[in-house]
């Protein structure tokens, strides 16, 4: 396997209501200048409409202020997390269906010529990075039974079984205890084959981290990665599942030619949702 050379993004997504009325998930992703591409996942909560207005005000929030800032680094995804809290908050209208909403968050940044990453992330939306069948990193849940595995009073192994799973102490647009968001200490070297995911709880709490492994090390393109990840969804999923929203990226190398500066900087592709 080459160790040198710039990489090539492909990415694919998928966002699906399963077994509710409405989704309240999004997703996007943002390439400014340079070399830098802020992939993100928001899933938002509230009801009477509010979480999808604050999964996508979160995105399109970060979204923004990366354009204004697109450098790589810790700080970048601390001000993208912030800006998207403060846009939900600014829509929190008293007396309104928008007055209780709340989002999740979780965004990587990768520099695809330096061929590293840094994870950001508020609540329990994942991100996993993937070396054939290994997870080698991942996101941290700001939820209830996470601290209790923190403290260890629960094993962890056992996490998806808990009947408190999903309350959360942080999110955006719900932190009363102004809790920092979670950004990976140092930047994650990435190689070609590895693979990012980025998943709502519906997609993480059906599919275990060894088939989340499994899944991706046997798909040969990142379309095949996300049609595997939908099948093995609604293959567990049962009558008035969540929704369930993923964005995932494949590094390739990129070609290189050093009489073609186009090729060197080739921007990264995406495939279309299924």
């Amino acid at each position: 396997m080459s160790t040198g050379g710039e990489l090539r993004l492909e990415s694919a997504s998928f966002s699906h209501d399963g077994g509710r009325d409405y989704n309240e998930d999004a997703v996007g992703d943002s390439d400014a200048f340079g070399a830098v591409r802020l992939f993100m996942l928001a899933d938002g909560a509230g009801g009477q409409g509010g979480g999808d207005v604050a999964s996508q005000t979160a995105i399109a929030a970060a979204r923004a202020q990366f354009m204004r800032f697109p450098a790589f680094g810790p700080e970048t995804l601390r001000h993208c997390i912030a800006a998207a809290d403060s846009a939900i908050r600014q829509k929190q209208t008293p007396e309104s269906r928008l007055a209780r909403m709340a989002s999740t968050f979780v965004g990587i940044l990768i520099d695809y010529r330096q061929r590293q990453a840094l994870i950001g992330n508020l609540g329990d939306s994942r991100c996993y990075v993937l070396r054939g069948s290994q997870i080698i990193a991942q996101s941290y849940d700001h939820s209830l039974v996470q601290r209790f595995i923190d403290a260890g009073l629960y094993p962890v192994e056992k996490l998806r079984e808990h009947p408190k799973r999903n309350v959360l102490y942080a999110s955006l647009g719900a932190n009363e205890e102004g809790v920092e968001p979670y950004v990976s200490s140092a930047a994650i070297e990435l190689l070609p084959g590895d693979g990012v995911l980025l998943c709502s709880d519906g997609v993480w709490e059906l599919v275990d981290e060894a088939t989340l492994g499994r899944l991706h090390a046997m798909s040969t393109s990142v379309a095949t990665w996300r049609d595997n990840m939908v099948a093995a969804v609604r293959g567990r999923m049962a009558p008035g599942h969540d929704n369930f929203s993923a964005l995932l990226v494949r590094c390739a190398l990129s070609p290189q030619s050093a009489d073609d500066d186009d090729q060197r900087t080739m921007p990264p592709l995406s495939v279309q949702p299924a």
